[in-house]
Parts: C-alpha cells; sequence; structure tokens
C-alpha cells in the first residue's frame, strides 16, 4: 500500500514539474520590456495619486477658509 502511494507521488510530482516547464516556455520571450511598462504605468498613476491629494488638499483648505474666515486670516499669515 505504501509502495503504491509513494508511486502515485512520485508520478504526481513528475507530472507537475512537466507541466510548469512547459509553461515557462510559453512566457513572453520579453519579459523585460513588459516589465519596464507595467513599471511606467505604476510611476504615471503615483504622480496622478499624488496630484489628485494635492488638489484635495487645496480644496480642504479653502473648504476651512470659507467656513471660517478668522482660520484663514491665520493661515495666511503663517
Amino acid at each position: 500500500m505504501a509502495l503504491l502511494l509513494g508511486g502515485a507521488l512520485a508520478l504526481s510530482l513528475g507530472l507537475n514539474g512537466l507541466l510548469l516547464a512547459a509553461r515557462i516556455e510559453d512566457w513572453p520571450d520579453d519579459v523585460s520590456a513588459e516589465l519596464a511598462a507595467t513599471t511606467a504605468d505604476l510611476h504615471q498613476t503615483q504622480r496622478q495619486l499624488t496630484s489628485c491629494q494635492l488638489h484635495q488638499q487645496r480644496q480642504d483648505s479653502l473648504l476651512a477658509i470659507s467656513r471660517n474666515p478668522a482660520a484663514g486670516l491665520v493661515l495666511t499669515s503663517q
């Protein structure tokens, strides 16, 4: 019984290894170009997010000033 389970395990591991090797060959030839493009997209998204956050902070500041003009005088004097 143990020999049968051991054989099944060895067969399973061997087949999984073959399947993984076949998948690696299917990967694109130029993975580095795809990675560079994805990294560039990520950096652009980060810049846009930073810009949106700054814009939101400005809007929040203007809203606070419009609700309390005395606070605006304190903020502008600093």
